[in-house]
């Protein structure tokens, strides 16, 4: 067993900075995976990240890459450090429930995509993480729910919940999430942390439990850019690097029209803060016109409803006394929507697309609040009345529509002490550039936030 106290430290570190210390053999995999694992045992009990814990088995993978690194072979990006997944990636070693109560013991026999490119780059994987019911908007009754690690009063963002928890807390150095209308962003804004939603298709699907194909992204968490860097590398089968480069003379969009108005106090703030940092790093900052696409969120939604219908068809309505409410309500409103209203939503979608594909051509990249409220706290849902937002993903949804990258990067702390946090859009495929943006701004003017 290596010194305690580095592992005590490591844990508490950036993912890049671990990777650094396995690199040069400061600390073995197996050491800093069975450093995770006490920290799950003693601490998750409190935070309820997990769904499952797969000791035994990351404890294996770990010693895998420590003869590798013996041996001289560098398996990748994320040799022997310790991640965990979200509970709807298919897993040969552990069941994958999706959230849902009716299939917390359903065990496939295969990895899904993602899952093997992980395993492939050499992370670890310390378990499966807790979410919101078939990656909808609330827990169902019987299933974990995680309790964020900045206050327990605070909500943690759904759906990836226990991706934000699990890195927040250090009981993993990074976790896959996945974002159908913001649910790496969320988590990330609420947790402190940086969440990518990646370009659509950018990262395989394959073996993901759908909630909306047509809306599903899969990405990364963890606190820092950088670390998202490594992880959406080993995500894509080791392609893609994030070069440090000058953010000078980089185009920034952002709305005058949400600075005036419209935004909480500590939402603009935070929003503010992201702009003089971009200006001080050098960005030009462009005041611009939000597109007015005013049926986004009613397409969004409409494609969500009637693709969760489709994708439960086999349990619901028949076992709806086995649904949560939220989930079952989504299910039953999707069933209501004809084949040619979804067909009129796709042809809209590709529109929409389209015209938010040419208005990020006109720059590098848009700053844009995530929630226009700070976050609710538990007896509050997200988008109530006095979270202060009729549509709580009037700023997330139109990157899942169009299928362009979001960055969420951590900005500060509220009166209350729960983070707040900014997203940056970029023109499709642009998920490196957007993530040397915000290393860049992380190194510099705008550090990350760690719990």
């Amino acid at each position: 067993m290596q010194n305690a106290s580095l592992l005590a430290d490591l844990l508490a570190r950036p993912l890049p900075e671990i990777a650094v210390a396995l690199a040069k053999g400061k600390v073995s995999s197996v050491d800093l995976t069975r450093a995770y694992l006490e920290r799950i045992e003693v601490l998750d009990t409190q935070y309820a990240a997990y769904i499952c814990v797969t000791g035994d088995v990351a404890l294996k993978q770990a010693a895998a890459c420590d003869a590798a690194y013996r041996e001289g072979r560098i398996l990748g990006a994320l040799h022997g450090v310790p991640i965990a997944v979200k509970d709807l990636c298919e897993t040969d070693f552990a069941p994958t429930s999706n959230g849902m109560a009716i299939h917390r013991n359903r065990q496939t026999h295969r990895n899904a995509a993602v899952v093997s490119q992980l395993l492939q780059a050499g992370a670890v994987l310390l378990g499966k993480l807790a979410m919101a019911e078939g990656a909808c908007s609330t827990h169902h009754p019987l299933m974990p729910v995680p309790k964020n690690p900045w206050g327990e009063q605070f909500r943690v963002g759904s759906s990836s919940s226990g991706s934000g928890v699990a890195v927040a807390a250090a009981l993993a150095a990074g976790a896959v999430g996945s974002d159908t209308g913001g649910s790496i962003r969320f988590p990330s804004a609420y947790c402190g942390l940086t969440g990518l939603k990646p370009s659509r298709g950018l990262v395989s699907v394959e073996g993901v439990c759908a909630m909306a194909p047509s809306l599903d992204h899969v990405g990364p968490m963890a606190t820092t850019a950088q670390g998202c860097a490594l992880m959406l590398k080993a995500m894509i089968g080791g392609r893609g690097e994030v070069p440090a480069v000058s953010l000078e003379g980089l185009r920034l969009g952002y709305s005058e029209e949400l600075l005036e108005g419209g935004l909480d106090a500590e939402v603009s703030s935070a929003y503010r803060r992201m702009l003089d940092a971009a200006s001080t790093a050098g960005m030009v900052l462009v005041s611009c016109k939000l597109l007015d696409t005013p049926d986004i969120y009613e397409v969004w939604s409409r494609l969500c409803a009637r693709e969760v219908a489709l994708g439960h068809a086999d349990t619901y309505p028949s076992k709806r006394n086995e649904y949560g409410s939220a989930l079952a309500a989504l299910a039953g409103q999707g069933a209501t929507i004809t084949v040619e209203q979804h067909k009129r939503d796709k042809t809209r979608q590709t529109e929409i697309a389209a015209t938010w594909q040419a208005f990020m051509g006109e720059m590098d990249c848009l700053a844009l609040p995530i929630h226009a409220a700070v976050a609710p706290v538990l007896d509050n849902p997200l988008g109530a009345p006095n979270a202060g937002v009729d549509n709580p993903l009037r700023f997330t949804a139109p990157a899942n529509v169009s299928g362009l990258p979001a960055l969420a990067l951590p900005v500060q702390v509220d009166r209350r002490g729960c983070p707040i946090g900014v997203q940056l859009m970029g023109p499709m495929h642009s998920d490196f550039a957007l993530l040397n943006i915000g290393a860049e701004l992380q190194r510099g003017v705008l550090p990350a936030l760690l719990s």
